[in-house]
């Protein structure tokens, strides 16, 4: 190896500073480029971001194991979010589906026995509170929106939904 500065200090230490890594490999898996990256890592995080990028995501899969009464709700919530305005994009994403106009103001999550919806609302200003919603602003989720709605059947939904069209609204809808 080429090391540049040396110094030997006075208490006995001595410092070498390394100048040149000289890349060294005994396979394949073990190979490291001068970045100190292995190729076949680098790779497969080029393909996870193409993958990402062009991906196409479906609404079918998100409902795909939901109770057939779910879906139902599904339809019902859908429909009311798209006909609010005819600007607003249904966007189905991998763990989520996104309605924007400009900006993202609701994205669903289906789960086998309920649907939870995250609106782009502040939690503080909700009051009084509904039961099936709660303030996320600190807890990690998917999708867009510090307010999570959780419904399970449509007189959930029939409670709440104008807080959906509050979401709309929020982002110059």
């Amino acid at each position: 190896m080429n090391y540049g500065n040396t110094k030997l200090y006075d208490n006995g230490i001595l410092i070498i500073e390394e100048v040149y890594k000289r890349t060294t490999s005994t396979s394949n898996q073990d190979t490291v480029d001068l970045n100190g990256k292995n190729p076949i890592m680098v790779e497969a995080g080029k393909k996870a971001a193409l993958t990402r990028k062009t991906a196409t995501y479906t609404l079918e899969e998100h409902f795909e194991n939901l109770d057939e009464n779910i879906i139902e709700l599904f339809n019902s919530i859908r429909d009311y979010i798209v006909t609010i305005d005819s600007s607003i994009e249904e966007t189905p994403k991998k763990n989520y589906i996104a309605y924007k106009t400009s900006q993202n103001f609701t994205c669903l999550q289906t789960y086998k026995k309920k649907l939870t919806l995250y609106l782009k609302l502040n939690a503080s200003e909700i009051n009084p509170m509904p039961k099936q919603g709660r303030d996320v602003s600190e807890i990690g989720h998917f999708g867009t929106g510090d307010f999570e709605l959780t419904i399970k059947d449509l007189s959930d939904f029939e409670e709440t939904k104008y807080l959906i069209n509050e979401a709309y609204k929020n982002i110059g809808g």
